[in-house]
């Protein structure tokens, strides 16, 4: 079948004049998404814990680690801002990864970037060829893999996704970029079972740092094989369960279908688990005809589109990570605040007495006729809120399908972005990103977007 070389053959020759301008456009908000999103990261307790492991065991200072003000390894910086992009859960999704496209691909564009001295656009390309790789493997795998065997897709495939984009800054030849992928495969792993502790965000920074050193040691004589995605015992074998994916599906798609486009980018609105975003929709909505008080509810039921709790493992959450994965806290913070912010995600939070007595009353269920199918089928969630009088107050809210950028405009994408540098950056430094990642293409060189990024 030859696909893993049929890959490469892509990621060498495609060109950015070959992608629409919604993709192109799509791309930059992405990237601008997970940057806000890394920088309020790396105010996080796992910010910390990584960045003294870095220190700790010495290496290069050639790229920048964002928001911390310090340079590590290519390698090393990839892994931290991976971590940090992923680290509050509100990063980017596609439905094609079933997972997070961006924290696994622009950590290591921008590590490579800065340390390769290369423009925008070639950073921006390697992203965007990253995105349509990783989105075709993931579209081809089999359902268990990313329903039932209990792999987190971001980890896996986003390692491939990143040896992609490595690839791609270091101008790596057809075999090469073949090898550094089949490397990355055989590095690739995510448990969703971690889901709820700083591993889940680890699963990012592995990727990450997966993608960079597989390239860098292709590039320095490292071989691997050529066939590590399609072969008998290759990666979309192992990570299907032995059935079920349909490797020809790849070629058939790479480079015809726009995955930045088809799949587009789902901008979240809520620093939690993308799991729990529809019911969340449903909940504002109610709230905001008819304002709730917590002692008179009976009852929430929620009605979602995959067989619970799939990512959302935590029914009675004890801790801030562990709430980002539970649909009980997430509506229940939206009932007892009126929305749902960064601030919800605290231990105290979460421990309130006022919270854990509403998480109880929130039941989650499939929708009927639909269990025990692949999650993402009908993509709805409807709220039921029951009150102690008798009146039941219900919302539907249906998932965005089409566009490149999902639910939300590029004005709101920098609107988020301000508000996640806020802590991390100066006003001036927050506008000249936002002017330069609006134009990333024409950027001679990114290495004053990382000396702004680093803080």
């Amino acid at each position: 079948m030859d696909i893993t070389r049929k890959i490469a053959d892509y990621v060498v020759s495609t060109q950015l004049e070959d992608f629409p301008p919604d993709a192109v456009h799509a791309a930059k908000g992405a990237i601008m998404d997970c940057l806000g999103c890394a920088l309020a990261g790396s105010q996080e307790s796992l910010a910390d814990i990584l960045s003294d492991f870095v220190r700790a065991n010495g290496g290069g200072r050639s790229a920048s680690v964002i928001g911390r003000g310090f340079k590590a390894s290519p390698a090393d910086a990839a892994q931290i801002n991976g971590a940090m992009s992923h680290a509050l859960d509100y990063d980017d999704i596609t439905r094609a990864l079933k997972g997070h496209p961006t924290a696994v691909l622009m950590p290591p564009a921008l590590a490579l970037a800065e340390s390769e001295g290369a423009t925008g656009r070639e950073m921006l390309m390697a992203y965007m060829l990253g995105f349509e790789v990783a989105c075709s493997i993931g579209d081809a795998m089999s359902p268990a893999y990313h329903d039932e065997l209990g792999w987190h897709p971001t980890g896996p495939v986003g390692a491939l996704g990143a040896a992609v984009a490595a690839s791609r800054l270091l101008k790596l030849d057809r075999d090469q970029t073949a090898m550094a992928i089949s490397l990355a495969a055989s590095q690739a792993a995510g448990l969703r079972q971690n889901f709820g502790t700083m591993t889940k965000p680890f699963h990012a920074g592995a990727a990450s740092r997966t993608g960079v050193t597989s390239a860098q040691l292709v590039a320095a004589g490292f071989t691997a094989s050529l066939d590590a995605i399609e072969g008998r015992f290759g990666f979309m074998h192992a990570f299907s369960g032995g059935e079920g994916y349909q490797a020809d599906q790849i070629l058939e798609n790479l480079g015809k279908t726009c995955y930045l486009v088809e799949s587009g980018i789902e901008i979240k609105k809520y620093p939690c688990c993308g799991s729990a975003h529809l019911a969340l929709d449903a909940t504002t909505r109610i709230l905001e005809r008819s304002p709730l008080n917590a002692s008179d509810i009976e009852k929430i039921d929620v009605e979602v589109d995959f067989d619970p709790p799939r990512s959302l493992i935590h029914d009675r959450p004890l801790s801030a990570l562990e709430g980002k994965f539970s649909m009980q806290y997430c509506l229940a913070a939206a009932v007892l605040d009126g929305q749902v912010s960064m601030s919800a995600f605290t231990d105290e939070q979460v421990l309130r007495a006022e919270a854990q007595a509403l998480i109880p009353k929130v039941n989650m269920h499939r929708a009927a006729g639909y269990q025990g199918q692949p999650s993402w089928v009908e993509a709805y969630n409807e709220v039921s809120v029951h009150l102690k009088d008798g009146t039941v107050l219900t919302e539907r809210v249906d998932r965005i399908d089409e566009g490149a950028l999902r639910g939300v405009t590029m004005e709101e994408i920098i609107e988020k972005f301000r508000d996640c540098t806020s802590t991390a950056l100066t006003a001036a430094g927050t506008q000249e990103l936002v002017t330069g990642l609006s134009e990333l293409e024409q950027l001679p060189d990114v290495r004053r977007m990382a000396d702004l990024l680093r803080g």
